[in-house]
């Protein structure tokens, strides 16, 4: 036996071929250094089941694949919601800082009943072959439509109720013994229990087989040259099936894996004679690589039909591992997929102060990690409470973050009862861990070189060309004035274009609506030319094909409870019109409505409430080139002064008594501070009214930057379109920057006895998308039950420091 230690990391290029020796049928492609980053992302969501005018609350994870720690490598999230017709109905851009971002979705009140996904991803994700992107099924059940049959939800497979044969490593060969792992589905395309006999095409007696963990199990076989096997197997449904067994092949490798105690890894390689003739003096490697990067490569000579190797596990990553044996030219001749552990699970100990509370009753949660964790990192998670009847209840082990970020982002195909392989209290869980490697196998990620190239995103990027007006030809020695005014902060600045005219802007970071003004400036300062926008509307990947779901009413009383259970509090929503998070005592106040521009003339003034003087714009105003020139001799003791050589302005406010002050005045657009360079460019067709504040009073609540008085431009409410008609250097739109996170409300029933009693329906009763848990200390939350009687569910989430993903759980009970 040989022992090989840890090796110098190298990346690999994979060639594909056809030949008879191929063992795996997996794509290997090269990859360059510049895309060997690959993300992950992981949605906690609140609850699995909602109802119309409901709200989603999510919290995303972004890792870097490699060791699934944090990662601000992409600072753009975009989250969709799928309807049943997989149409994006919905979709938000999260900003992600640190690599954490938490957002929701408001239900309408006429969604249908349906399956639904919520579909996550980075736009540097798209790069990948087969990308990985999350997927989150929700359901939607509306009560009021008679389709809506709450129950057991099951799908229909393609090529499903089937008996699949897995030989270890990729295929059998003659005269050496294999393992052969097995998987039988049933028309749902899920794991169902079989037994049955594997026979010779002679009629001898093999073996029998018996499945172990949702239809897998698995065999060993010595394949006998010019024999081939099939199996006589029964499911659940009793019928017997026959099942055929690859054909072994005449020439070939074998490879298979297995552990030895906590420390190591045994891989054995064997051939039969015929192999061994035909790669006599031939190098060989086995390449351990983890998310297609490759940690360890071990070259050796086929010398016997047996070789093995003692690989440390002291040296890998803890997760998916694929073991791939090479030739010198790169010709892959088998594969093995391992798990390796080196942590058990880590799990949230989450207890409450009693197990059985009344309504509206506080309840007192404390949090700390388990006893037996030997996590010393603070852990970054995210905590649900909801109603158990809206949570998943077909599947007792879900997807959580554990199961996300260690299997399931890894293999082919749905993974059933993912987090059971994650349960410390399951005996066989590593070695049916084991048994899916051999079966659904490994996901491949290789790079796409045919198509566009998906960029990182940090922030949003703005890009375009500047031409002339009659001709399709670029303005020379020109620029391009760009605004950006968004309800709570505003961006002017001024970029040059390239010799073709063409313009980019990127990590532009705002967040919610905002007016986007770009206009074309010649070499004399002047607005001149044609702006042309590339699109800033962002195109989604394509989404797959519908989802065929139906239910099965397995239990007619379950669904007749959740169905009694919407109906009642849908009656109590429309006659209070609450909120799924309701905010109690709040105050409607009737009166006649402002028009928009009164509106945004107070709010801008909200500081210094009135100004002393302003300028009321006139349709005659607007021909001024710029506000300078327009402000000139217009306000008594305002000195406006230039341009100078360099096209500069200066004001005063205050007159000949502020010519030595030595700053200028601060600037206000819409009552937001902005930069007194950015007046210069600003379209005056834009401006309402200019005011100008001169007063000591005034300027003290504005700050020290009015030290020297100050100019509020107030712009006209829907003033970018009348621009956007009447000039033609200009082009103007609104765009959506970051989507910004509500504030969950978790109403306080210490007090109800007040006169704005309103019950409380909720069914998510806490989300708290930001806690941070150490080891050294316990968390405690205080929160208030509703008025519904329940089970409540609580469920953490979250990472720590060195990537470990840790889980937690717990249940209570609400009666009247």
């Amino acid at each position: 036996m040989k022992s090989y230690g840890p090796l110098p990391r190298r990346i690999i290029t994979f060639s594909l071929f056809i030949l008879s020796l191929i063992i795996s049928s997996h794509e290997l492609i090269a990859q360059t250094d510049s895309l060997a980053f690959r993300e992950k992302v992981y949605l906690h969501v609140d609850r699995d089941i909602y109802f119309p005018g409901d709200d989603i609350w999510f919290k995303a994870y972004l890792v870097n694949a490699s060791d699934n720690r944090l990662t601000s490598h992409s600072m753009n999230l975009h989250i969709e919601m799928i309807s049943p017709s997989s149409e994006i109905i919905a979709s938000k851009i999260i900003r992600i800082e640190g690599g954490l971002g938490n957002g929701d979705f408001s239900l309408p009140y006429d969604a249908g009943s349906g399956f639904y996904r919520l579909r996550a991803y980075t736009n540097y994700m798209r790069n990948m072959k087969d990308p990985q992107f999350f997927i989150k099924e929700i359901e939607i059940i509306n009560g009021n439509e008679n389709k809506a049959v709450p129950g057991i939800k099951m799908k229909f497979v393609q090529g499903a109720n089937q008996l699949r044969f897995f030989p270890e490593g990729g295929s059998l060969v003659d005269s050496v013994p294999s393992v052969v792992s097995f998987k039988a589905v049933d028309e749902h395309g899920k794991g169902c229990d079989i037994s049955g006999k594997v026979f010779s095409s002679s009629g001898e007696l093999i073996t029998l087989i018996r499945s172990v963990h949702l239809g897998m199990g698995f065999f060993q076989l010595t394949p006998v040259p010019g024999i081939s096997y099939y199996c006589l197997y029964r499911g659940p449904d009793g019928i017997e099936k026959r099942a055929e067994i690859p054909q072994s092949f005449h020439e070939g490798i074998t490879l298979s894996a297995l552990h030895r105690r906590d420390s190591d890894l045994i891989v054995t390689v064997r051939a039969n004679a015929s192999t061994l003739r035909l790669l006599s003096g031939r190098n060989i490697s086995l390449i351990l690589s983890y998310h297609n990067i490759v940690l360890d490569t071990i070259n050796y000579n086929i010398a016997s039909p047996v070789t093995s190797f003692l690989i440390p596990l002291s040296g890998l990553p803890e997760g998916v591992i694929r073991l791939t044996l090479l030739t010198t030219e790169d010709l892959p001749f088998a594969e093995r997929l391992v798990y390796i552990e080196k942590r058990k699970p880590q799990q949230i100990k989450i207890e409450t102060d009693k197990l059985l509370y009344k309504t509206r009753e506080p309840v007192n949660m404390h949090i700390s990690l388990h006893e037996d964790s030997s996590n010393n990192e603070t852990i970054n998670m995210s905590l649900s409470v909801v109603d158990e009847k809206l949570s998943d209840k077909t599947s007792g082990h879900p997807t959580t973050i554990t199961s996300w970020f260690l299997l399931e982002s890894d293999v082919h195909g749905e993974v059933e009862e993912p987090s059971y392989y994650f349960d410390p209290s399951e005996p066989g869980r590593l070695r049916d861990l084991d048994l899916l490697l051999c079966t659904q196998g490994w996901r491949d990620f290789s790079w796409k070189y045919d198509s566009i190239y998906f960029p990182v995103e940090h922030g949003f990027t703005l890009s375009g060309s500047l031409k002339k007006y009659y001709k399709d030809k670029p303005l020379k020695d020109s620029r391009v004035s760009i605004g950006l005014f968004g309800d709570q902060n505003i961006f002017m600045t001024t970029i040059a274009t390239n010799p073709e005219g063409r313009f980019i802007l990127p990590g532009l970071d705002f967040t919610g609506e905002a007016r986007l003004i770009i206009s074309g400036i010649d070499r004399k300062d002047r607005y001149e030319g044609k702006v042309y926008l590339d699109s800033v509307c962002y195109n989604p990947p394509a989404v797959s094909g519908e989802v065929n779901i139906f239910y099965v009413k397995n239990d007619e009383n379950k669904a007749d409870e959740i169905k009694s259970f919407y109906v009642l509090n849908e009656m109590q929503k429309q006659k209070f019109r609450l909120a799924d998070t309701i905010k109690l005592g709040e105050v409607t106040v009737i009166s006649k409505p402002k028009d928009p521009q009164t509106l945004k003339i107070e709010s801008a003034r909200s500081l210094y409430m009135k100004p002393d003087a302003e300028l009321v714009l006139t349709e005659q105003m607007e021909s001024y080139p710029n506000v300078f020139e327009l402000m000139r001799g217009r306000f008594p003791g305002v000195i406006v002064r230039g341009p100078d050589l360099d096209g500069n302005y200066l004001i005063y406010v205050r007159g000949i008594s502020s010519l030595k002050a030595g700053s200028q005045p601060a600037i206000f657009i819409d009552g937001i501070h902005a930069r007194f360079d950015e007046l210069q460019y600003f379209p005056v067709q834009m401006i309402e009214r200019i005011d100008i504040i001169k007063s000591v009073a005034s300027t003290v609540i504005l700050g020290m930057s009015a030290a020297n008085g100050a100019i509020n431009l107030i712009t006209k409410t829907g003033g970018w379109e009348a621009l956007h008609r009447n000039v033609t250097y200009t082009s103007t739109r609104n765009i959506k920057g970051y989507d910004e996170a509500r504030i969950f409300y978790s109403p306080d029933h210490a007090d109800d006895s007040g006169t704005g009693y309103k019950p409380d329906q909720r069914y998510t009763l806490l989300w708290k998308p930001y806690i941070s848990l150490a080891n050294d200390r316990d968390t405690t939350i205080v929160f208030y039950n509703g008025d519904i009687d329940s089970g409540i569910i609580i469920c953490a989430e979250g990472l720590d420091s060195e990537g470990i993903p840790v889980t937690g759980r717990a249940r209570y009970e609400v009666k009247k």
